[in-house]
């Protein structure tokens, strides 16, 4: 029995090599006669072209920020006594001027300036609807609930929406 298992694993492993043989010896062929056509430096080109804008594409799309001023704002609220209040921080290098802060779309508050790194810690009742001239005629209630919230500079704009 022994000596049958033995002649009939040779006749496989003969008869795989041959197969086998004969595929890799047309393979062979076969991939020198596609490097030899010119379409294959074509294909080449334009699978490295994709991979180029694959990768460009991954990079913008991880720059891209929609918060031109770096802006970073906070709602914070205070239980005792019972504010809220709104913080605005410029992360920026550069300072902001003509500084224009709306709360829920009608009510703002406006600075001067705001230097890199500074800060603005203001509560709700500080925004105020202002006529043309920029007086205020009407402050906004303590209990209003924010909603949204834009900042407006001379270098541009960065608006946010708050979730409960």
């Amino acid at each position: 029995m022994g000596d049958g298992l033995a002649a009939a694993t040779g006749a496989l492993v003969r008869g795989t090599s041959r197969l086998f043989g004969g595929v890799a010896s047309r393979s062979g062929k076969a991939l020198s006669d596609f490097r030899a056509r010119p379409e294959h430096s074509r294909w080449r080109a334009y699978a490295l072209l994709m991979y180029g804008l694959i990768v460009a594409a991954t990079l913008v799309g991880q720059l891209y920020t929609d918060n031109v001023l770096s802006a970073y704002i906070r709602v914070q609220r205070v239980d005792l006594p019972s504010i809220t209040q709104i913080f605005v921080r410029n992360d920026s290098d550069k300072s902001w001027r003509d500084v224009k802060i709306v709360l829920n779309g009608i009510y703002d508050y406006r600075a001067e300036e705001l230097a890199p790194g500074g800060h603005l810690m203001l509560q709700i009742n500080k925004f105020a609807i202002r006529d043309p001239v920029g007086k205020a005629l009407r402050y906004a209630p303590k209990t209003l609930a924010p909603q949204t919230l834009m900042v407006a500079t001379a270098g541009g704009r960065y608006e946010t929406e708050f979730r409960e």
